[in-house]
């Protein structure tokens, strides 16, 4: 988690030029938003989203030349003010709660089998998350609604979220509304908003508001004892193995495994990314060995069904390197966050890394440059 990335400043310190796509089955830069910035107010959603491979975006590669080679730079645009449609929200709700095939068997005449949302939509058929409209149709292309996805919502986590509070009425949506229950419900617990006292339940939503309301519904989702012992374990693993592994002669075997074993998305691809070129001989950089100093402390910030938040505190690693007569030692502290999500199979993996010192590597690069 903390030992790849010291690596790879060491790598960029030594080799002065580094590629910028490696290979892997998913790149680091397919995990760059390019059209949001840290003002949006779903920013922090979004991001969640797509580095945990709830949603992905859309691809957008440009071509840049760089020392007389051509590179491609890939990112990803979220559109968070677009519209979403019927087929696009079922996705990400059934991505976002790791849902499989329940006992109800529906069909829908205008959902081929062929289509890329068809496994998605039977789930959610199969779960009476989905019902479709009154001609049996799903009409997947159709612009969602807002109070249709309130009842998607409602729908899909009525089992694991505690709705009994009294819910928020709207002037707009009257009992007679077939979605006025869900509005209510997930109202009154904070999943959905109004404007006023109005919800608006006809106007279609947009991207950024799918997410913002499906990341409110996992967050209000209890998490058991078991989880929080699960995801300790995940995190202390992924610490302790990596560090052992990344001194002088790389496992990469191991890496590669544990890497799978304890991260996903974002945090799977920079890894899996970085130890590819950490793996190339163009790209040696001496002997490495790393030891951590004293012994750090993972503690659960916030825990719920499927998502998860870890304090690590006072992980130090001393770096020693030797490169032709030169040798360099530094202590450096790679405290962070670090942030899980539970996968289909009930495992909790690691999506995200943020550090305390988000300059820690900058400092390390000036160091090794003055040593």
């Amino acid at each position: 988690m903390k030992a790849v990335r010291i690596l790879l400043v060491l790598l960029v310190t030594f080799s002065f030029s580094v590629p910028h796509t490696f290979a892997a089955e998913k790149t680091i830069d397919q995990y760059y938003i390019s059209d949001v910035d840290y003002g949006h107010g779903a920013y922090e959603q979004l991001e969640r989203f797509l580095y945990a491979d709830i949603i992905d975006g859309y691809e957008e590669t440009e071509v840049y030349e760089e020392d007389g080679e051509e590179y491609e730079y890939t990112s990803i645009l979220l559109k968070p003010e677009n519209s979403i449609t019927r087929a696009q929200f079922t996705k990400i709700l059934v991505n976002a709660m790791n849902l499989t095939s329940g006992d109800i068997n529906k069909t829908f005449p205008d959902v081929k089998s062929s289509a890329w949302y068809y496994n998605f939509v039977q789930i959610a058929s199969s779960r009476g998350i989905i019902t479709g409209k009154e001609d049996g149709t799903f009409k997947p292309n159709d612009k969602i609604t807002r109070a249709q996805m309130a009842a998607m919502i409602y729908r899909a986590f009525n089992g694991t979220v505690d709705f009994s509070k009294t819910g928020k009425t709207f002037k707009d949506v009257t009992e007679k509304n077939y979605a006025y229950e869900a509005v209510v419900k997930t109202a009154g617990v904070g999943i959905v908003n109004g404007y006023g006292n109005e919800f608006k339940p006809n106007n279609f939503a947009k991207r950024s508001h799918a997410v913002l309301m499906i990341d409110r519904a996992l967050h209000l989702e209890s998490g058991t004892a078991e989880d929080e012992l699960s995801v300790i374990q995940t995190v202390n693993r992924n610490v302790s193995e990596e560090l052992s592994l990344s001194s002088d002669e790389q496992n990469s075997e191991a890496l590669e495994a544990l890497y799978r074993e304890t991260t996903m998305g974002y945090q799977l691809a920079y890894s899996l990314d970085s130890q590819s070129l950490l793996d190339d001989p163009e790209y040696s950089i001496g002997s490495i060995k790393m030891e951590q100093v004293g012994e750090h402390t993972s503690k659960i910030v916030s825990l719920n069904k499927r998502l998860a938040e870890v304090k690590i505190d006072n992980l130090k690693i001393h770096v020693s390197i030797s490169e032709q007569g030169m040798k360099f030692e530094m202590t450096i502290d790679v405290s962070g966050t670090a942030y899980l999500k539970k996968t289909e199979d009930g495992s909790w993996k690691i999506y995200n890394i943020v550090y305390d010192d988000e300059d820690y590597e900058d400092t390390l690069t000036e160091a090794m440059a003055g040593n």
